[in-house]
């Protein structure tokens, strides 16, 4: 049985096309992994109007998104599932989680709104707490896309052809960017492509994209690691999965300050 992915927020209209189209609604298709999206009102406490926010105490302005519809969630949905949060207070998602997370069998998103959520959900779910970046969105609902695209493609059958991967930036064994890509004409505009890649000879184009790839490398992203020696599985994490979650700041800090 793959992967199985639910999705919980207050919009769930938001993901329609995000499934429903290209590689993802393949992949769903075929049984490579689940994805279930599930509209946060259905969990309200408030039957009448199926409110989900309300203003904060201490004053201030935007709205909070309340504990217990998000909790009524997580706990129907799968309460022995990896639930994630995404959220400015979390470490920044990259490749290397993303394969943690591909080798779990159960993840559910929550997706934050308004100003934030009562902080007593991280209390009492105790979920991963995961950041795209250093920036402000309006929702979780895009950063869960994100995470769950990069995860998904880490299973076996994702991409039909699962070699068509491993040249992929962050996942090539010696770290860091893939290789410059052509197609179709072999010149265009007057830019032709390198004669290695119409040469036939296989083992030389290998060895030409790990060197543009280290080239690529340290000239776009001199930050990102380069190791010849690394694997994928020892940069994946694959087989960690039990390994303390890191990405859990309550669970090594006091609740009541951000650690």
């Amino acid at each position: 049985m793959g992967l199985s992915i639910d999705i919980v927020t207050a919009f769930p209209g938001m993901f329609t096309g995000f499934l429903g189209e290209s590689l993802m609604a393949r992949a769903m298709s075929q049984g490579v992994l689940t994805v279930r999206v599930h509209d946060l009102r259905d969990y309200s406490d408030d039957p009448v109007h199926r409110s989900l926010d309300d203003t904060p105490f201490g004053g201030g302005g935007g709205m909070i998104l309340k504990a217990e519809p998000i909790a009524r969630a997580v706990e129907a949905i799968g309460p022995q599932a990896t639930c994630i949060i995404p959220t400015a207070q979390g470490p920044l998602f990259n490749q290397r989680v993303a394969d943690d997370l591909a080798a779990l069998p159960h993840l559910i998103f929550v997706c934050g709104h308004y100003t934030g959520m009562d902080e007593r959900v991280f209390t009492h779910l105790r979920p991963w707490r995961l950041s795209l970046g250093n920036y402000v969105l309006s929702g979780g609902e895009l950063p869960a896309m994100v995470m769950t695209e990069a995860i998904a493609r880490r299973l076996p059958g994702f991409l039909g052809n699962d070699d068509s991967a491993r040249g992929d930036s962050f996942v090539r064994a010696q770290g860091g960017l893939g290789s410059p890509q052509y197609t179709r004409p072999a010149e265009w505009r007057g830019l032709k492509v390198p004669d290695i890649l119409v040469s036939g000879h296989h083992a030389q184009v290998a060895a030409w994209r790990d060197q543009t790839a280290e080239e690529m490398t340290r000239r776009y992203r001199p930050d990102l690691p380069l190791s010849a020696a690394a694997s994928p599985a020892d940069r994946s994490g694959s087989g960690k999965t039990g390994q303390r979650n890191v990405y859990d700041h309550d669970r090594d800090h006091d609740v009541g300050g951000e650690g």
